[in-house]
């Protein structure tokens, strides 16, 4: 059990993709804190998971979610060891002038502004109880951009870039990025 004594946040948990890791890192002895705007599918995969897995419904684009979802896990763990930025967003596939203002201003509040709450959350935490790593999910949209999804493709690189940086800056302090 790779992951025994570790407590992992996974945002957009509650299926896909986020619900699989929390299901693998609970497997590997992970205390796994579920953090979704689905509640009610945060709480059916905290069940499935068992092991002492929490739900928690909020909305990675809230800082005061974010700082809820971080108190849980310290309240019901003591610490936090691993965070996994994985909720993401994209609108339908359409010319790039096309994409409102709103779809633009929500594709980049959850795809990258989340990491910014979620790291000001953090790195505090993990700094104080000697390190961490934070793991942020992309996709090879931010590699191999495809037509229709200029607007995400872009936050998909924002977010390989920034995750280069995070792990060159938090490194010292024993909180790699990937």
């Amino acid at each position: 059990m790779r992951l025994q004594g570790k407590v992992a946040l996974v945002t957009g948990a509650a299926s896909g993709f986020g619900a699989e890791i929390a299901r693998l890192f609970a497997a590997e002895g992970a205390k796994v804190v579920i953090l979704d705007l689905n509640g009610e599918g945060a709480r059916k995969v905290a069940a499935d998971v068992g092991h002492g897995a929490l739900a928690v419904a909020g909305d990675v684009t809230k800082r005061a979610d974010i700082d809820a979802a971080v108190k849980a896990a310290l309240d019901a763990h003591g610490r936090l060891d691993i965070v996994i930025n994985n909720a993401g967003w994209t609108h339908r596939n359409k010319p790039i002038l096309e994409v409102t203002e709103d779809e633009f201003d929500r594709v980049y509040a959850i795809n990258v502004k989340s990491i910014y709450h979620m790291t000001n959350a953090v790195v505090p935490v993990m700094t104080k109880q000697g390190g961490g790593n934070i793991v942020n999910i992309g996709s090879t949209a931010g590699l191999r951009p495809r037509p229709g999804l200029t607007w995400d493709n872009s936050t998909k690189g924002a977010l390989n870039l920034l995750s280069k940086s995070m792990a060159g800056e938090l490194g010292p302090a024993k909180i790699p990025g990937k």
